[in-house]
């Protein structure tokens, strides 16, 4: 139960081409700068047209880069559908649940590889494991909390447009995703949407030098059936042994209102609960489930800053906010030419 985005997860900016002739720098400097990329002759491959873009001074980056990124978010997450069985019995649908707040917070490493094949378009794959912690409050018909545990790995491709204009960039970038994480099957399959838009302030010494800030919005999508097996022994909780115990003696008013197959399934995992709450070993209990997941608000907004040392070297880091949604990664990344 838990909502990997790496895309959540591994989200990352696509730094464009930044004009640095039209950026508010220097004359002098920046004039015997423009001039040495004319008359330079361009020695890569990628991106196409490129000889011919910088023979007008503009100011390419280097076409290939290996990104490191580090991500940590915490995300509000919706359920609904949940089936539960005990020790790998049938599913039972518990539509009478009723969620609190269910939160996923990740953590992942992850390492970027990018190329631009034209001076717009940026394509690159990534690949990287995450650390994933789903708590998921029930509020109805009675109170418990709870929390999972996940890992895995994730690896996604995606495509990013970027440029700029007067000294301001835009880019835009769309990514998939698929997480395998433990005690899920199958892969989470997610969808990306990123846009941005800032601009640099360039060095008035080093124009190849610049601090650059952006502001933007993030999308992300996941909304499908997940299903696994999580071992009971893994799972923490607040219930105490009276409400438990109500539960395993049919006792509690909402018990009477499930159906024959609901009520065996509850007092399965009551039961199981109070043994461990006991210190009584349910290393061979289990809950298998299938639910349908997805984040509270689609949409949160982005805000960042990089340092650009020079054209190989570059840091930044970038927070995201609202949604139901807060993260912070922060990345570093070398270009080379080929």
């Amino acid at each position: 139960m838990a909502l990997i985005k790496p895309a959540i997860l591994f989200i990352c900016c696509i730094t464009p081409a930044i004009v640095f002739a039209q950026a508010d720098t220097s004359k002098s400097i920046q004039e015997r700068y423009t001039d040495s990329i004319k008359h330079s002759t361009y020695p890569y491959i990628f991106p196409a047209w490129s000889k011919k873009i910088v023979k007008k001074g503009i100011d390419l980056p280097l076409p290939a880069g290996v990104m490191v990124n580090y991500f940590a978010a915490s995300q509000d997450i919706t359920i609904s559908d949940l089936q539960v069985g005990f020790n790998d019995n049938p599913l039972v649908p518990l539509d009478f649940i009723k969620f609190g707040k269910v939160k996923a917070d990740i953590q992942s490493i992850s390492t970027r590889v990018d190329v631009w094949l034209l001076p717009f378009v940026n394509v690159y794959g990534m690949f990287g494991g995450t650390l994933a912690n789903t708590s998921v409050s029930i509020v109805a018909p009675f109170n418990l909390s709870t929390s999972a545990k996940f890992n895995g790995t994730t690896a996604g491709l995606g495509i990013a447009l970027g440029g700029a204009w007067h000294g301001i960039f835009g880019s835009g970038d769309y990514n998939n995703t698929w997480s395998s994480l433990n005690n899920i099957q199958g892969s989470v399959y997610t969808q990306t949407v990123d846009f941005r838009i800032g601009h640099p302030f360039v060095f008035r010494s080093r124009p190849d030098r610049n601090i650059t800030v952006w502001a933007g919005g993030s999308g992300i999508y996941v909304g499908r059936t997940t299903e696994g097996t999580i071992q009971l022994s893994s799972l923490s909780t607040d219930a105490t042994q009276a409400e438990l115990q109500q539960i395993k003696d049919g006792t509690a008013a909402w018990y009477q209102t499930l159906t024959p197959a609901q009520q065996v399934v509850v007092k399965q995992i009551a039961g199981a609960l109070s043994d461990k709450i006991n210190g009584l070993d349910i290393k061979d209990a289990s809950i298998s489930y299938s639910l349908l997941k997805r984040a509270t608000s689609n949409w949160s907004m982005l805000a960042g800053g990089q340092f650009q040392l020079n054209k190989r070297w570059q840091f930044r880091t970038e927070a995201g906010f609202l949604g139901g949604r807060s993260s912070i990664m922060g990345s570093v990344n070398y270009r080379f030419g080929f």
